[in-house]
């Protein structure tokens, strides 16, 4: 299987409640297919996923700053089936959307901080 892969011009990082850490960890980790990093942080971050040369880092911290509408970060996911299947057993709500082609199908849920997260379907074959 191939690797998830998160998209961006330089690092990512979200701020998240603390103590939600596991299901920070479920969801980038288990349902994105992120690679989590362990060891040495970057100031005051918490948790590390890794996408080849680019990272998520997300900060726990009590108050954090948090917006499901105005923000958004995309992760393409290797099957959004198995996706799906995994938010399905946890019980997280998300929506299904489509494009204009076949090849452009997303989800989008929140992560359990509350920030908004779109998967979509790497299709290495198909046209730009």
């Amino acid at each position: 299987m191939k690797p998830s892969r998160l998209t961006a011009i330089e690092h990512v990082e979200i701020e998240a409640p603390l103590g939600i850490e596991p299901a920070l960890r479920w969801f980038f980790g288990e349902v994105c297919g992120l690679e989590e990093i362990t060891g040495t942080y970057p100031s005051g971050v918490q948790l590390l996923f890794r996408s080849a040369r680019l990272e998520l880092r997300i900060r726990c911290v009590d108050r954090p700053q948090v917006d499901s509408v105005n923000r958004r970060m995309t992760i393409a996911v290797s099957s959004l089936r198995e996706a799906a299947e995994r938010l399905d057993e946890q019980g997280v709500e998300y929506d299904r959307v489509s494009g204009f082609t076949y090849t452009d199908r997303r989800i989008s849920t929140l992560d359990p901080a509350g920030n908004r997260v779109e998967l979509k379907q790497e299709w290495p074959e198909a046209p730009l």
